[in-house]
């Protein structure tokens, strides 16, 4: 099968754990993780913002975003493919 550099973007409620939650969810699936980049996005609210890069095939990344949805600490997860040459493609 074909694989794509993926971009996932997840917001979730600012608690210990949940990067480690997260990034065993990849470990368990041997997903190795390009690029990480986390910030909290509302400092009010305690809502953080996670910005992961990856590289896998189209059938896994649905599975993948479900589970990571089903952390009970990430109130949102979408993806997108990047393209190859460096812009994104919704």
């Amino acid at each position: 099968m074909t694989t794509y550099r993926y971009i996932i973007t997840i917001h979730s409620k600012n608690a210990p754990g949940t990067l480690y939650r997260i990034a065993g969810l990849l470990l368990r699936k041997k997903i190795n993780i390009e690029s990480l980049h986390v910030d909290e996005f509302d400092p009010v609210k305690h809502i953080s913002h996670f910005t992961i890069e990856i590289i896998l095939e189209r059938g896994l990344m649905e599975k993948l975003i479900k589970q990571i949805d089903r952390v009970i600490e990430v109130t949102r997860a979408e993806y997108r493919v990047k393209k190859t040459n460096g812009k994104s493609k919704s």
